[in-house]
């Protein structure tokens, strides 16, 4: 079972498509994670606001809730490629604009803000069409193997992109820290749009000229056919509806972590750094763990699993006022959190076909957004309650939902 197993792991990488996929998509999650991290930092040093701080992360993420109806049509007309390729391209102006600002000395919150609602709009396609690709680089049977390799990707960069930015705003400053995005979004771009298709996959998906006039006068349609093909697929509108409750709850913490570095534990920029790597490395062993699942089935029990262990770990971290407590913590939210989003996204690939691809995982896309609303939930709490309390109602959500799917969605104890 273990050589199986470890097969089942590696079939991705037979695939020379998905390996320079990998490559460049390993440097626009980096990029991101960096973003993130050195933007979270900036505002909470600039204001000392729980709130604005989840503000901030709300509006980085909001675009992704308005607009991912129209990504899903877009990604299902255009090339994917290119869409990543542009998506990269319009992320690192953002933040090259941010570092010149900073060097000038007119970096501010409002400066701040209005960038990373463009640097949003632009990533609002950036799930969609990744995930959308990855089924034209590999085959059906390597399919969770390429979406546990993008999760290791993931946290390989959440390990290391946090730590080195971390470093760099210590080390350097605001600027170097801003300018080090531009230099791993770059080359992303490039790199995405030299990633061949599977020449089998190509001709079977070729896509007709995109027509504008078309386009609008179907626009409509397009979505109702979507919305009809998730109603009436049970399974894939199951695994779509999984994701709420984690994706509103479980993923808000990572905004107030510059909060818990500086205030918690009276650290700095480096701090901020381990506590990204420190979930990320979590994260890392959680995805290897469903290298080892991959092939038993009983993926929606892992799911329901996951959600339970997921909060727990954040109750950890709202009990926790030290490094002893709060890495621990993060150790194990970052680990449950790995091992349900590769289950469940396996779930919806699995159960999509290739003609609704795009608008699904829009659809998904648009449920992952919720994490906004998370953002500014946690942030509003955090101010005017504490950092504990705000992580622990989070996290209380997702026991509470894991027990709502154990209990009472008994398709989810036996989905494979």
């Amino acid at each position: 079972m273990r050589g199986l197993s470890n097969a089942a792991v590696l079939s991705a990488w037979r695939s020379r498509s998905f390996r320079r996929f990998f490559m460049a998509n390993f440097l626009a999650v980096a990029g991101r994670s960096l973003q993130m991290t050195v933007i979270g930092y900036i505002v909470f040093e600039l204001t000392g606001s729980s709130f604005l701080l989840g503000l901030v992360s709300f509006m980085q993420m909001a675009p992704v809730l308005v607009m991912a109806p129209l990504v899903g049509v877009l990604v299902d007309h255009f090339e994917r490629r290119r869409i990543l390729a542009i998506i990269y391209v319009i992320k690192a102006a953002g933040l090259c604009a941010l570092g010149v600002l900073s060097i000038v000395g007119l970096l501010s919150v409002p400066a701040i803000a209005i960038t990373v609602v463009i640097i949003g709009a632009a990533g609002a396609f950036s799930f969609p069409a990744r995930s959308a690709l990855v089924p034209n680089l590999v085959e059906r049977s390597a399919l969770q193997s390429a979406i546990a390799s993008n999760s290791i990707l993931g946290t390989a960069a959440r390990i290391s992109a946090p730590a080195i930015g971390g470093l760099a705003l210590d080390m350097a400053g605001i600027s170097a820290a801003l300018l080090l995005g531009v230099g791993l979004y770059v080359p992303a771009a490039l790199l995405i749009l030299l990633v061949p298709l599977q020449s089998a996959v190509t001709v079977s998906t070729a896509r007709a000229p995109f027509n504008p006039e078309r386009a609008m006068r179907t626009f409509t349609g397009d979505l109702r056919d979507v919305r009809d093909y998730i109603r009436e697929n049970l399974r894939l509108r199951g695994a779509l509806v999984n994701d709420i409750v984690p994706f509103m709850f479980g993923m808000s913490y990572v905004a107030l972590l510059p909060a818990i570095a500086i205030t918690t534990l009276d650290g700095g920029a480096s701090t901020l750094g381990i506590l990204h790597g420190i979930s990320g490395a979590g994260a890392l062993i959680g995805t290897l763990t469903t290298g080892i699942l991959s092939g038993r089935g009983k993926r929606g029990r892992v799911v329901w699993i996951s959600m339970i262990g997921w909060g727990l770990a954040m109750l950890s971290v709202a009990a926790g006022g030290s490094y002893s407590t709060v890495l621990p913590g993060l150790f194990f939210v970052g680990y449950f959190q790995a091992l349900y989003i590769v289950q469940n996204d396996t779930l919806v690939q699995m159960f999509t076909i290739d003609r609704f691809r795009g608008r699904v995982i829009a659809a998904q896309s648009m449920i992952n957004g919720l994490t906004t609303i998370g953002f500014l939930q946690i942030g509003f709490i955090a101010e005017i309650a504490s950092l504990s309390i705000a992580v622990a109602v989070h996290g209380t959500a997702l026991v509470a939902m894991g027990l709502i799917t154990v209990l009472f969605r008994p398709e989810m104890r036996t989905l494979d």
